[in-house]
């Protein structure tokens, strides 16, 4: 679906509204603008699509940081397991 945009004299432009819903655009994001085969391009920022995941896992009753913390205690283990056996 083609959607159309005036920008206004200080170049500023309205997304339409079905666009931000879909995008999860909302007044504080970011978009970055770029050209791509004579097209311009827009997107939003890596920031923007990280928080969108915010509260994601809300539903985990677990404690996610202690599990992360445990893995990363595993993860250094097999790594000097590794450094020994090398040596």
């Amino acid at each position: 679906m083609a959607y159309t945009a005036s920008i206004s004299s200080k170049g500023q432009i309205v997304i339409p509204a079905a666009l931000r819903k879909k995008y999860r655009l909302g007044p504080q994001s970011k978009i970055v603008f770029g050209e791509q085969d004579g097209k311009l391009t827009m997107q939003s920022t890596v920031l923007d699509e990280v928080l969108a995941l915010r509260g994601c896992l809300s539903h985990v009753e677990e404690d996610v940081e202690a599990l992360w913390e445990e893995e990363k205690r595993r993860e250094r283990a097999r790594e000097e397991e590794r450094i020994a056996e090398m040596l």
